[in-house]
């Protein structure tokens, strides 16, 4: 699906382009001060080590499958990233991280705004959506700001990621927030459960 790279100005020095393996010390750097999980998987939790951002971004890059994250980039520094994953009626759910001491600042908004268009623009994509967790404000605003409209709500559609395995995870709701675009499934629902940030 990744018809080309993109490599967007956002402007006030910030950038956004494809992510690749050879960009593992950047995660790890940018991941140094993270409590929580990141958006390239539901593992590890916190600080990446070298293999760990080795592991996660060959599993992103867009020369091994579908899905692929762009990171926004602030000079040599790793400030944030969107993940897109193309679903199975051709389109694409977007999923977005910061690093904790950049968050509040808009990084989030001016990245998924940017992505989003060039989605639709570039790839062709109609449907583009988010899963936002209920009561992540912070993530609600930004659909709001960003152009989505809500949809629907998933019950216990999403996995928390307690347990390695599936079958003994806990989940939770998820609310589908939609870009303007024709829907080719004819439903908010899709049959996958993301694991990335945004909920």
């Amino acid at each position: 699906m990744v018809a080309m790279d993109p490599d967007l100005d956002l402007g006030d020095g910030l950038r956004l382009r494809v992510l690749t393996d050879e960009d593992a010390a950047l995660l790890v750097e940018a991941t140094s001060g993270e409590p929580a999980r990141s958006l390239w998987g539901a593992r590890p939790a916190g600080p990446y080590s070298l293999l760990d951002g080795q592991i996660a971004l060959a599993a992103w890059d867009p020369g091994a499958g579908d899905r692929f994250s762009v990171g926004v980039l602030g000079g040599s520094r790793l400030l944030g990233a969107v993940g897109l994953m193309p679903d199975d009626c051709g389109g694409i759910e977007l999923a977005y991280w910061v690093r904790p001491e950049e968050r509040g600042r808009g990084i989030a908004s001016r990245a998924v705004g940017a992505a989003t268009r060039w989605a639709h623009t570039s790839l062709g994509v109609s449907r583009i959506w988010l899963e936002i967790r209920p009561g992540n404000e912070p993530s609600l605003r930004l659909a709001r700001r960003t152009g989505y409209r809500f949809e629907g709500r998933l019950p216990l559609h999403c996995r928390d990621h307690v347990h390695e395995d599936a079958a003994r995870d806990t989940r939770h709701d998820c609310l589908i927030w939609v870009h303007p675009g024709e829907d080719a499934c004819g439903t908010g629902t899709t049959g996958r459960a993301p694991s990335r940030h945004g909920r």
